[in-house]
């Protein structure tokens, strides 16, 4: 009885459902080793940007671009402005706005490893869950969000061709994150039975 009562009262699905528990191992392992993937690229474009390395950072439509390798300088795309080519300041300025851009992925990759590790554990209606699965919302909503700020911001600079530019991926993050939200609702309203039935027994 006591045994019961802990696993109602920690959240803990039972001992039968090791799957999701496995899964959970698994997504967390990939999640890490995505987090630690795009932190290690973000480090790299942010850099190229500060140190102002002309010939594989800079602007393109309004937007950052990178070029991952040419030996050729022909084939450099048509509007590709190299970072070297404006002043320390704006180059400075883009360096911040693309950490800015970054920090969203971030920060939904670390709360995704938090809930991997939670359900790794069998720990699925918790308030840490909900938590979690808010700080993804917002991070979505961020995601969303931060590039009308960063375009205005380049626009107002002289560094893009327009002042807003809206892309379909933007729109998806926002409706994600709003779904989140309401998914979060479930996750509470189990949180609450699982302490209901804590009580209980």
């Amino acid at each position: 009885m006591i045994r019961h009562q802990t696993k109602a009262g920690s959240g803990k699905i039972p001992a039968a459902s090791d799957t999701l528990a496995r899964r959970g191992r698994l997504f967390f392992f990939i999640a890490c080793a995505v987090m630690a993937l795009m932190a290690a690229t973000a480090s790299l474009e942010v850099l190229l940007l500060l140190f102002r390395v002309g010939d594989r950072a800079g602007m393109m439509n309004g937007g950052f671009s990178f070029i991952v390798a040419h030996d050729d300088p022909t084939e450099i795309p048509t509007g590709f402005v190299a970072i070297s080519r404006y002043a320390i300041w704006q180059s400075t300025l883009a360096a911040g706005l693309l950490t800015l851009r970054l920090i969203p992925g971030l920060v939904v990759l670390s709360n995704l490893i938090g809930l991997f590790r939670l359900y790794a554990r069998r720990l699925i209606f918790t308030a840490d869950n909900e938590v979690l699965i808010r700080r993804i919302g917002w991070a979505l909503i961020a995601y969303a969000v931060v590039p009308l700020i960063t375009h205005a911001t380049l626009y107002l600079a002289g560094m893009s061709p327009v002042a807003v530019k809206l892309e379909l991926r933007q729109l998806d993050a926002a409706v994600l994150g709003i779904l989140l939200f309401a998914f979060v609702n479930v996750v509470a309203f189990g949180s609450e039975i699982e302490r209901d039935r804590a009580g209980f027994f």
